[in-house]
């Protein structure tokens, strides 16, 4: 007993001495913004105590000495801090998760809760775009979206000199062809959503326009099952890109600046021929064809010593017309704040950017530039418990300037020029020339002016919303209307200077002139407008009862669009739409369409649309729910909708005439005058309707390990039918073009995964998120002209496949030579490509041609992932792309006016025959070896490092004094790193165009 006793009284002077050792700290916790946040789990380490924040923040809880507090919410990521003794004040500020899983999605005209989308949608948020250094927020699409393939076509913005859509109204002239689309603001990034070009829709107004400031963006999805936008109606079968602004929030205003500079460097250039190399090579491309030489050997020694720079150039252009980088600077300024009634926000923009131009003009200007200002602003006031008003200003302003010469023209030259061509400069400081060469490409850079483009995008956006509950709970209404004006123009103050000959006889030298000089311009064109306004309202029910849920929304909307000086484009649709769903288990929707387009022929503009959609969450089911506490989601849904895209042209149901001058066709006495004739475009269609598509989405939405690991898989099935195609079958004997017809069917199919794990070791944050598609594609009819072999035949191959010959290497020996089929009127030669007869007739013909492009799935693939701990975090994004051919026609010396590179050095020879890469060289084009076939296509897959990110947060105690709540200085990169199976050009950008390029760049964001 007196042991018992003495255990007894040990445990309590314990437990005594345990409990004076607890203490209760306060403390609050707040975003990144400083704003209070409420619901914050807040845990003890050592004494496993647990809180969570109150409304403003606050929160008490007892700890002991050296406790470590735990914080962690929903969509943030995981913090701890030590708290030392009862004097500690603790201010715990939380930081934004990689990757934010909230409850709800914005889609289509509305916010759904996540558990209740039966649709295929995926989503991306601010901190995914604001790591990307680009001109465009379509940069930071690449990788991150399962369905949407991207592809990079230029590395600089094409100019708008050449308006779309256009329309002569002084005469009678109406384009018989397909539709033409609106105002693109994006000419660098090529997007496709399942195969097809989607719709940008920005805060529900239909716009393309990708110059928005990522740090304004809060959200970027795409919906790509049918049911998902059926409310487009006459466009809902190309899926969409919703693109949704940042929103106000409730508090005092809070402040975020951030100011980056990046660097450009261009990718992938090729390496040209050096003179004496290219002449070389040039002379044996004339002997193999039996051709005077042009270079003799005191000619080689001369190119290749450099004793004579202006008889004998070698100037390597690439490295004359470029820099080796140049600078891009952003500036994004964002305010938000407001009081219970009203809310608000307003972000401001400022890009300026560089092209990689050398050479200056003391006068102007000569590099290609953009400069870029941007403002959006949204205003959200309660009138009063039932009445919402919105209101959002959207305004773009951007100046463009490239020199007189052009920027894409000054590119290409830059390609095309052999290092012999001509000096840049002669003795006498005048610009070199020659008779093939009459422009200087310097002088095009430096001396001939400028161009400035501008562009001006205006919109304005205004919702009204009202809950009628005070009379009928759940009731509500929504009006939204929308006006829109753009307009694009350019000033050409281009310029001429000649360039010379310089010529040594003797001692005489001598210039010869080839063109003049010419005085700036001073023209203006108007290159494109358009003005828009868009008009929705829709009236909705939402009623629970007991566990049934369900809504109903009647919908209307007219879009009306004018471009240039067409007629307007009306756009109406006329909606039912509900969803009923039985305790968060079973799930049903459905929508009818009736839309109409007026460019249609009348009474033949509307039709109906209409989609489905089922859902079980299995999760929710006893028999899961109770026995398997790990999986939290676990949700089948299907969808279906028939959809339809307006890829109509300018009143096509029409015939449309032309003036025409007839020169000569007359006789007044001694002489011939000149008619005008009014003829016939191409034939009328006046049975030409939308295209349709059957869209079949099947999905899974699970969620594990208390939602730390998320995957969604979808497969998809559409078909696509009543395509606007000319008939194959035509007849030229009628005179006349026939026109677009409703005659094709594509059928596309595929498979998208997307995994995701989150999770935290004390306060180190790590997340991966990876996404796989799988896509392919087949034509079903295209009503091609009769094949005479079934190898000749598109119907039944992938989409957009590339038809040529099939190469079986290069012919080795005479005898071979003589044997081989080869095209009509041309001798083959050791070193030519020889080509598969397919039909053994002994010639190469179209007979011969058949699929030699890809036939495999596209497949396209990102990983992102982050780490962070304490104030540090790195973000990395690896893009790939697989099962993906192009062709490369880089093949021709051109006559001589052709630059050559040093992948021609492998051309075939006698003395390297069986390891060449190349064909024997002839001058110009060559009827055999220039062929679309086999030879030339290239394996396109490739591995990037697309995009990476490292930052720094000051320590929140330190930023608090300074009067601010986060300071973070951040560099981050794109196109880092490239791994491709043919890797002597950019697996994306390989024409003669403006090259891709590296950018590195540093920032600072400051949050008041």
């Amino acid at each position: 007993m007196k042991k018992i006793l003495l255990l007894v009284f040990l445990i309590a002077c314990y437990c005594t001495q345990t409990m004076a050792q607890q203490f209760t700290v306060q403390g609050n916790v707040v975003d990144e913004y400083g704003r209070a946040m409420a619901g914050v789990t807040i845990q003890s380490k050592k004494t496993n105590a647990t809180t969570t924040s109150a409304e403003d923040g606050a929160f008490s809880i007892a700890i002991q000495p050296n406790d470590v507090l735990q914080f962690s919410y929903p969509n943030y990521k995981t913090s701890s801090i030590t708290a030392r003794d009862s004097s500690t004040t603790i201010i715990a500020k939380l930081t934004p998760a990689a990757f934010a899983t909230p409850a709800t999605t914005d889609v289509l005209y509305e916010t759904r809760d996540n558990q209740k989308i039966l649709g295929s949608v995926s989503t991306i948020y601010n901190s995914q775009l604001t790591t990307t250094p680009a001109s465009l927020y379509a940069y930071a699409l690449a990788g991150r979206l399962p369905g949407l393939y991207t592809q990079q076509n230029r590395g600089w913005k094409s100019s708008n000199d050449n308006a779309l859509g256009s329309v002569d109204v002084d005469g009678l002239f109406y384009p018989n062809q397909k539709g033409l689309g609106a105002p693109n603001d994006n000419t660098e990034i090529s997007l496709s959503l399942r195969g097809q070009s989607p719709i940008t829709i920005i805060d529900g107004v239909q716009r393309d326009i990708y110059t928005i400031d990522p740090e304004n963006i809060e959200s970027v999805s795409v919906l790509k099952d049918g049911l998902s936008t059926i409310l487009l109606g006459q466009r809902s079968s190309r899926g969409v890109i919703l693109v949704t602004t940042k929103k106000p929030v409730t508090g005092k205003p809070h402040i975020s600046l951030t100011a980056q500079t990046g660097i450009q460097q261009a990718l992938k250039l090729p390496d040209a021929l050096p003179a004496y190399q290219y002449a070389y090579l040039y002379n044996e491309a004339q002997s193999n064809e039996g051709k005077p030489l042009s270079y003799t050997e005191a000619d080689f020694h001369a190119y290749r010593d450099h004793s004579d720079p202006y008889g004998y150039p070698d100037v390597n252009w690439f490295n004359t017309i470029l820099k080796n980088s140049s600078l891009m600077n952003r500036y994004s300024l964002n305010v938000t704040g407001g009081g219970a009634a009203a809310r608000y926000t307003i972000g401001l923009g400022y890009l300026s950017d560089n092209a990689l131009f050398n050479g200056s003009n003391p006068a102007y200007e000569t590099n290609a530039t953009i400069k870029r200002y941007t403002v959006n602003s949204n205003i959200d006031v309660d009138v009063t418990k039932y009445f919402n008003a919105k209101l959002q200003l959207f305004a773009r302003v951007q100046e463009e300037n490239q020199p007189g010469g052009g920027t894409d023209a000054i590119i290409s030259q830059m390609y095309s020029t052999p290092n012999n061509a001509y000096p840049v400069f002669n003795p006498d400081g005048s610009f070199g020339g020659t008779q093939a060469f009459q422009r200087n490409l310097y002088a095009q850079l430096t001396q001939s002016g400028y161009i400035q483009d501008y562009e001006r995008d205006i919109f304005s956006n205004l919702e009204l919303n009202y809950k009628f509950n005070q009379f009928v709970p759940g009731l509500w209404a929504k009006v939204q209307s929308n006006i829109s004006v753009y307009a694009a123009n350019s000033t050409n103050r281009s310029a001429g200077v000649p360039s010379f000959k310089f010529s040594v006889s003797g001692n005489d030298t001598s210039y010869n002139r080839y063109g003049n000089y010419t005085d700036q311009g001073n023209s203006f064109n108007l290159t494109y407008s358009a003005q828009f306004w868009y008009l929705q309202g829709a009236v909705g029910y939402t009623r629970s009862i007991r566990k049934n849920n369900f809504t109903v929304k009647a919908f209307y909307d007219r879009y009306e669009s004018i471009f240039n000086y067409d007629l307007p484009k009306t756009l109406q649709n006329i909606a039912l739409a509900g969803t009923y769903d039985f305790d968060g288990k079973y799930f049903l929707e459905a929508a009818v369409n009736y839309s109409g387009q007026d460019y249609y022929p009348p009474g033949n503009q509307f039709g109906l649309f209409y989609g489905a959609g089922l859902g079980w969450n299995l999760a929710k089911e006893n028999f899961i729910k109770d026995n398997i506490s790990w999986i939290n989601n676990l949700k089948l849904r299907a969808t279906y909708g028939r959809t339809g895209n307006d890829n109509v042209g300018y009143f096509t149901w029409r015939e449309s005439y032309q003036l025409n001058i007839v020169n000569p066709t007359y006789p007044i006495g001694i002489n011939r005058a000149s008619q005008g004739v009014t003829q016939q475009t191409t034939l009328a269609n006046p049975n030409v309707t939308w295209e349709k598509a059957d869209k079949y989405n099947a999905g899974i939405d699970a969620a594990f390990f208390k939602n730390r690991f998320l995957l969604t898989a979808d497969y998809y099935n559409n078909r696509y039918f009543d395509l606007l195609q000319l008939r194959g079958k035509q007849s030229s004997m009628i005179g006349i073009g026939y026109p677009y017809e409703n005659l094709g069917i594509n059928n596309y199919s595929g498979i998208e995964v997307q995994a995701t794990y989150q999770n935290h070791i004390k306060d180190f944050n790590y997340a991966i998120s990876g996404n796989i598609s799988s896509q392919q594609s087949k034509v079903i009819y295209g009503d091609e002209i009769e094949q005479a072999y079934p190898w000749n035949k598109r119907t039944g191959q992938r989409v957009g496949i590339e038809f040529g010959y099939i190469a079986e290497g290069l012919i080795q020996t005479q005898e071979e030579a003589e044997t081989a089929a080869a095209p009509a009127g041309y001798t083959l030669q050791p070193g030519d490509i020889k080509y598969k007869d397919l039909n053994g007739d002994g010639l190469i013909n179209q007979y011969d041609q058949t699929a030699i492009g890809e036939t495999k799935p596209l497949m396209f693939y990102g990983v992102t992932a982050s780490i962070s701990y304490k104030g540090f975090d790195i973000n990395v994004l690896l893009q790939g792309v697989a099962n993906r051919k192009y062709l490369l026609t880089d093949y021709s010396f051109g006559s001589g006016t052709q630059q050559a590179y040093t992948y021609i050095v492998g051309r075939w020879t006698p003395e390297t025959s069986t390891a060449s890469s190349f064909p024997r060289l002839t001058p110009g084009s060559n009827a055999n070896n220039d062929l679309w076939s086999s030879y030339w296509m290239r394996n396109g897959n490739y591995f990037r490092l697309k995009n990476a990110e490292i930052g720094y947060s000051l320590p929140y105690k330190l930023v608090n004094r300074l009067k601010m709540t986060q300071i973070r200085v951040f560099a981050n990169g794109l196109n880092l790193f490239t791994h491709a199976a043919f890797d002597r050009v950019d697996p994306e950008v390989y024409q003669q165009v403006y090259p891709n390029q590296r950018i590195i760049n540093f920032g600072l964001n400051v949050k008041f």
